[in-house]
């Protein structure tokens, strides 16, 4: 009972932080251009910090096979995706098709998935979620990026100095290193790190007051979304955990990450690249709600398991 009401409490935080994004929203407090703005802090600034923190903050050595598997458990979940995708979604319009599979398979691993890793396990998850994000970033700025672009043609530069590689290549010297920061760099990092969990829940608060939320029921599409982005995938990659059999926190992270809402990036890369932004919007609102329910029940069956 313990293990279901920390859980609640702190999907609950993040709940009342996204209702505080709808409501300055709806007040005009903060406007579509305040939000795409806090967004690119948070996924240039924001993300690299606080993997760079998380690195940072933990003690003792982490074995390296196990961050070797931080790294390959990501990419499951991600072809897992990528598969059901294809099976799912080949009958629907072309134009709609992009941002049904995008959002599928790209899930939102930073914005919601390291805060909730940190409250459920700690900085020693955040450094297995870390691997993570870098996966999402590398996927998503390749096999994404061509997907929404439209085949176009793909930098080096994109790929390799993405914020999550960024925020692991200066992460991982100084841990295994053991390097130690003087407090005048560390203390600003550490602030800037801890900006990820109110920006961003502001931020997504400020996707769901701006959707047309009597549209969702319309929609099949959306909740089928959903429904595999929040329970097909990570139930078929728990069933896989219970086989491999991963260390706790390695497996209550993954966990937590595979079972997060649609990427935010959905949405930006829809209006990027002209997609169905107004889809792609409904995606991240509507999981991003529906997770309140599921990724409580997920971590709990997790944690009973592992």
């Amino acid at each position: 009972m313990s293990a279901v009401l920390e859980v609640v409490s702190k999907v609950a935080v993040i709940l009342i932080l996204i209702l505080v994004g709808c409501f300055i929203t709806k007040r005009g407090m903060l406007t579509e251009r305040g939000a795409s703005e806090i967004t690119t802090v948070l996924i240039k600034l924001v993300t690299p910090c606080v993997i760079i923190n998380s690195f940072i903050g933990t003690e003792g050595a982490l074995d390296a096979s196990l961050l070797a598997m931080a790294m390959v458990l990501p990419a499951l979940w991600s072809m897992l995706g990528v598969g059901m995708s294809y099976l799912v979604f080949k009958k629907e319009p072309l134009e709609r098709q992009k941002v049904l599979r995008f959002s599928l398979i790209f899930s939102n691993v930073g914005f919601m998935g390291i805060p909730l890793v940190q409250g459920l396990v700690g900085d020693k998850g955040v450094i297995y979620a870390s691997f993570g994000v870098v996966v999402f970033n590398v996927l998503c700025w390749t096999y994404g990026y061509s997907m929404m672009s439209g085949g176009a043609r793909l930098s080096l530069k994109t790929v390799l100095l993405n914020p999550g590689v960024v925020g692991l290549a200066i992460g991982l010297p100084i841990y295994f290193l053991k390097l130690q920061l003087p407090g005048i760099i560390a203390e600003p990092l550490g602030y800037i790190a801890d900006l990820n969990t109110p920006l961003a829940m502001l931020v997504i608060g400020s996707y769901i007051a701006k959707a047309d939320l009597h549209s969702f029921v319309s929609d099949l599409s959306v909740y089928k979304v959903s429904f595999l982005r929040l329970v097909a995938v990570p139930a078929i990659l728990l069933g896989l955990l219970a086989v491999i059999r991963p260390e706790k926190d390695l497996f209550l992270a993954t966990m937590v990450q595979a079972a997060t809402p649609v990427a935010a990036n959905a949405v930006l890369f829809a209006v990027q690249y002209k997609r169905d932004s107004e889809l792609a919007s409904k995606l991240v609102a509507v999981s991003t709600v529906l997770s309140i329910i599921t990724i409580p029940v997920m971590t709990v069956i997790a944690q009973a398991i592992c």
